[in-house]
């Protein structure tokens, strides 16, 4: 990939970009899931994502056998939610001068807004899911405005006025 100096405009979405990747990795301690007891509607269960990774093993303590049954297939999945933003700002963090970290961002949104639809289903969603939906769409659409960015021409040189050589033949006294 062709490699170009970063300038201030690519350097403030580069951040931004980190910035929303970390805050992804946030909102993993926030209720991604609601598991609903089907013998009492009002008592549901709300597992967070480390809390979900924790349950790997076997069955919560506070969590009901017929609650936790449906969701134990797909409990290593829970990996792909940390994974997905680390790898992000990983890319972003480190990567200054290539389009990769924009190629690579794209490629994680993507994957995020599928985890989160395939694996949690619309039905279970929670506050936590549903703003790491809102933040994918966000961090995708400046990702794209970096990648317009880098296609552009840096007028940063060409907006200084450029000094015009008087000889000493064409001066005025």
């Amino acid at each position: 990939m062709l490699k170009l100096p970063e300038n201030k405009t690519r350097k403030r979405l580069r951040i931004t970009q980190c910035v929303l990747y970390l805050l992804q990795v946030f909102l993993c301690t926030m209720t991604y899931v609601t598991i609903p007891n089907p013998s009492d509607p009002t008592n549901n269960f709300y597992a967070t994502v480390f809390d979900m990774l924790s349950y790997l093993g076997g069955s919560g303590d506070n969590v009901a056998q017929s609650q936790f049954s449906a969701f134990q297939s797909y409990i290593p999945y829970y990996f792909i939610f940390i994974l997905i933003p680390i790898i992000g700002f990983c890319f972003c963090a480190f990567d200054k001068e290539r389009n990769l970290k924009n190629i690579v961002s794209l490629v994680c949104c993507l994957i995020g807004v599928l985890a989160i639809l395939l694996i949690i289903t619309i039905n279970y969603i929670d506050i936590g899911s549903t703003l790491a939906l809102l933040l994918y769409i966000a961090i995708s659409f400046i990702t794209t405005i970096a990648m317009m960015s880098r296609l552009t021409k840096d007028d940063e040189n060409e907006q200084k006025p450029k000094k015009k050589k008087i000889s000493k033949y064409d001066r005025e006294y």
